[in-house]
């Protein structure tokens, strides 16, 4: 069992490609605003993924344990997700790696060679 440990006590198996996506794209939206779990699942089927709020939430917890987000139980509103300083640490260390992977935001076949 392969582990990536976060924090002191706390392990979790290494996420796959789209568990990693969803917690950027989590962080990213949550970043910009806090969000509840309904217009996180509208937020993300609109950028193409299939996730409902019934899926969401191992990745909001996970998240949650991480002290990535935390949550605020609004009345009238529901739980409330928001972005934390370690949230945001994540956020940009996952940044870091796509720009290694993708210099300039640009994907290899479109950026020109001189």
């Amino acid at each position: 069992l392969v582990a990536r440990c976060v924090g002191i006590n706390w392990c979790m198996k290494t996420p796959t490609l789209t568990r990693a996506l969803s917690r950027v794209f989590i962080l990213k939206l949550v970043q910009a605003g806090p969000m509840t779990v309904l217009s996180l699942a509208d937020r993300l089927c609109e950028s193409g993924f299939n996730e409902n709020i019934r899926s969401l939430r191992p990745t909001l917890r996970s998240l949650m344990i991480a002290r990535a987000i935390t949550a605020q139980l609004i009345e009238g509103t529901g739980r409330v997700y928001c972005i934390t300083d370690e949230g945001r640490r994540e956020l940009d260390v996952y940044l870091a790696q796509l720009e290694v992977l993708v210099p300039g935001g640009r994907p290899a076949r479109l950026r020109t060679t001189r």
